[in-house]
């Protein structure tokens, strides 16, 4: 498992607002909560509400698989708890759904079942959409990094790839992402945080070689 530190997240995303801006911001940001239904895809993003439409097929099969295939090793090694996009995620500035998130057990043995916020994940897989890819590598890659998100995954289904961030020490002495490796179709990809955690590429972009990896995954001691 990856530590990392916290880094002053939210210093950093107010530092350049007037004391009388940031109430107002928090004000419209609770008013987005009240609105907020299981019915709509909506993330509060600096201020702004941002809608979201309907994802295309290779943006869901891509989170479809993926969530499959994470949910199934940390169920069967009880690592944590596994949440998909409609996991409303509150971080200083921000309300993020993230595609999927893990935390680890320590962080999430006592929610309820009635909660509804989350707090930063320790893993986050975001899938590429048009609408969506320059706050997936700006806000939300700075956002995480700064939150102490300990490994992000950008997956573009398009060209089938994944770029695989992980939250390390900098040169400078903050934590901050690095690209550890950009993973083709006919790579693996390894979990850092979920160690153990190994699939081809390509399994995320096919369903059936999906469910022989889940059956793997179940198999192994």
């Amino acid at each position: 498992m990856v530590k990392v530190g916290g880094g002053g997240g939210v210093k950093a995303e107010i530092g350049c607002l007037t004391q009388l801006t940031y109430e107002q911001e928090q004000l419209d940001r609770a008013g987005f909560v009240e609105w907020l239904t299981p019915s709509i895809k909506a993330e509060f993003v600096l201020g702004e509400i941002v809608v979201h439409s309907p994802a295309r097929e290779g943006h869901l099969l891509a989170t479809g698989t993926m969530a499959a295939l994470i949910k199934t090793f940390v169920s069967k090694h009880k690592l944590g708890k596994v949440r998909t996009e409609k996991a409303l995620v509150i971080i200083s500035r921000n309300d993020f759904e993230p595609d999927i998130n893990f935390w680890i057990e320590e962080r999430c043995k006592d929610w309820d079942k009635e909660d509804m916020f989350y707090p930063a994940p320790d893993f986050i897989v975001e899938v590429l959409l048009t609408s969506t890819k320059s706050r997936d590598r700006g806000i939300k890659y700075d956002s995480h990094q700064s939150h102490a998100v300990a490994e992000y995954w950008i997956v573009d289904h398009r060209k089938e790839a994944v770029e695989q961030y992980e939250n390390s020490l900098q040169p400078d002495g903050k934590y901050g992402f690095k690209l550890k490796q950009t993973f083709g179709i006919n790579d693996t990809v390894s979990c850092i945080v979920l160690e153990g955690l190994s699939f081809s590429v390509a399994v995320i972009f096919n369903e059936d070689l999906c469910f022989s990896e889940q059956e793997k995954i179940i198999r192994e001691n």
